[in-house]
């Protein structure tokens, strides 16, 4: 038999190897889906949990870090949340409620997304279409900002940061959705605006002022249909898992 001809069965019980290997890692794959999807995504076992981390951090590489940063740090310039700040804009961090909001989105156009409040640009004539809500003039807006820094145990003028109150809890209608000491409502999406955690800018009052002014009405979009279900945990544990690191 020549050298050839005696490597051909070798090869072939290589390849045949490398294809049983192959066909048992898609069945663990699969179990391993499945075994997710029948579990409660906020108490999984370890071993699943471990499984779905490492998963969704290759989900989340894939579609998630163009915005939101290799590291899950957001970007301030932009509006993309920190997500590893331990400052949830919707919710408390659980995992259901990450797979809720990358499932179908925020502002996405899909009815079920996130989508109860924006921001309103009040140094503009109609600052909110949901709301008949008087634009503000620029002290007024600077008057609010005052209110916002003392709230947050800032330095600022007694008399402006009064006037800002009147404002933010009559008027200006901000307490309706960030609730009248500015602690934010994470039901509707609305941020706490006393903590120090910023969603747009550094909480500079040139940034607060520009936030109140012109408004904000950020985007997630929705994922159903782009990645399976399964996915769509994964990568909310991930997320989860970045909480705090």
């Amino acid at each position: 038999m020549t050298p050839r001809r005696k490597t051909l069965p070798l090869v072939a019980a290589l390849l045949g190897l490398a294809v049983a290997a192959m066909a048992a890692l898609a069945l663990q794959a699969r179990a391993h889906r499945a075994d997710l999807l029948r579990a409660d995504p906020d108490n999984l076992p370890p071993v699943i949990a471990a499984r779905a981390r490492d998963a969704g951090a290759g989900v989340f590489s894939a579609h998630c870090a163009a915005c939101h940063g290799a590291d899950g740090r957001g970007n301030r310039l932009l509006g993309i949340p920190d997500l590893t700040d331990r400052d949830w804009l919707y919710g408390t961090g659980q995992v259901s409620e990450i797979a809720q909001t990358v499932r179908y989105g925020i502002r996405s156009g899909d009815p079920r997304g996130r989508d109860l409040a924006d921001m309103p640009a009040y140094a503009h004539p109609v600052p909110y279409a949901r709301e008949k809500l008087p634009p503000l003039a620029p002290d007024d807006v600077r008057d609010v900002v005052a209110f916002l820094l003392r709230q947050g145990r800032r330095s600022a003028d007694d008399a402006a940061a009064q006037r800002g109150a009147r404002i933010f809890k009559t008027r200006g209608g901000c307490w309706d959705c960030h609730g009248e000491e500015a602690r934010g409502d994470n039901a509707v999406g609305a941020p706490n605006l006393t903590d120090g955690v910023w969603l747009y800018g550094d909480g500079s009052p040139g940034d607060i002022f520009r936030s109140i002014a012109d408004g904000h009405k950020g985007v997630c979009p929705a994922w159903m249909g782009k990645l399976s279900a399964a996915e769509i945990v994964e990568v909310a544990v991930y997320v989860r898992s970045r909480e705090g690191v």
